[in-house]
């Protein structure tokens, strides 16, 4: 069924893809374009229309990563890896402090966040490893549960919505838009690693139109989800909630009453796509610094020990309070400069050998 040759296929990558960013989108994304109602519904197609024209320039500067010290040489390879290398660990920072919290609170009540967290990173690390098909096998079993599980969750919690909710007064504001488009590009920062991935993908000189179709799904879901959410909550109700989406989810019931806690699978779906997210987070690292066997376990170890520290550092004052503008305006812009530059690169070099 699954091949052992060290490569994956299109259906495994978008599968990976989508089960890595569905619930981060779904608890970090939704909330924040939920409170701006149409203006944020219109930056956040916006921002997934920017993200496809990334994504799909990514796509063709793969052969340009790969070979990037042609362009930037050794020296410059290894300072845009640390750059590439801390920009996961402080978005595994911010995604274990996020995830532990909301175990301790909907879950676990009373547990300790920070035993949480270390429970969970090694839960993450472990689960995945260091090897891309076993990351695409767990990818394939859990895709089906997760997406069936969210759909039939989003079309129940549907029953919940209010036409009155959607009445509030909205003023269409282009700076609004915009603004909510930088950020919901900012929360696909993460795509950025995709060019080096993509020698392990079994056709990937074809991989366009597998994934515009995995932005394509995530568009709708989201968009589902916020719709959902401004019919149940309203955009002001929205605005006073740190996370939405789970107080959807403890207001949501099967019929009948006969699971009281039917948060739970909620939850539970959810979980499991952000453990995804964290795991490869560790995954991307690893594959960035090229190291196997006995030395990648250590650099594992590592990576993870900084991610623990990075989310329990400062407590709310710390991660939280600065990780999304450093993603918006120090990452984000560093990533698109990149590919410019590369694309830039390769075909000044085409255009000299012409000569």
């Amino acid at each position: 069924m699954f091949a052992d040759n060290d490569r994956i296929s299109k259906r495994q990558l978008l599968r990976q893809m989508i089960l890595a960013l569905l619930g981060a989108w779904l608890l970090f994304l939704a909330g924040e374009i939920c409170g701006h109602g149409q203006n944020g519904l219109l930056g956040m197609l916006l921002g997934f229309f920017l993200l496809a024209l990334w994504m799909l320039a990514l796509l063709r500067c793969a052969p340009y990563y790969s070979h990037m010290e042609e362009y930037v040489g050794k020296g410059g390879r290894y300072v845009i890896l640390a750059f590439y290398l801390s920009f996961l660990i402080l978005t595994g920072s911010f995604l274990l402090r996020k995830i532990s919290r909301i175990c301790a609170e909907y879950l676990v009540g009373g547990a300790d966040p920070e035993l949480l967290a270390l429970l969970l990173l090694l839960a993450a690390g472990l689960g995945i490893g260091n090897d891309i098909q076993r990351r695409a096998r767990l990818a394939e079993i859990f895709y089906p549960f997760v997406m069936t599980g969210f759909l039939l969750l989003l079309l129940l919690a549907a029953f919940h919505m209010r036409a009155d909710s959607f009445q509030e007064p909205v003023r269409l504001s282009l700076a609004k838009i915009a603004g909510e488009g930088w950020r919901t590009l900012a929360a696909g920062a993460v795509m950025a690693v995709l060019p080096f991935l993509l020698l392990q993908v079994d056709g990937e000189k074809s991989l366009r139109r597998p994934l515009l179709e995995g932005m394509g799904k995530l568009w709708l879901l989201l968009t589902a989800a916020i719709l959902i959410l401004i019919g149940t909550f309203g955009s002001g109700g929205i605005r006073r909630m740190e996370a939405p989406v789970l107080q959807l989810m403890a207001g949501t019931r099967l019929p009948g009453e006969f699971l009281e806690r039917f948060d739970i699978v909620w939850l539970a779906l959810l979980l499991c796509s952000l453990l995804f997210a964290l795991g490869s987070l560790l995954f991307y690292g690893n594959h960035l610094a090229g190291v196997k066997g006995k030395k990648g376990r250590i650099f594992r170890f590592a990576m993870g020990f900084l991610i623990y520290v990075g989310s329990i550092a400062g407590q709310e004052q710390g991660i939280f309070a600065w990780y999304l503008l450093a993603a918006e305006y120090f990452y984000l812009p560093f990533f698109l400069v990149l590919t410019l530059l590369l694309w830039a690169a390769a075909n000044v070099e085409r255009l000299t050998r012409r000569k």
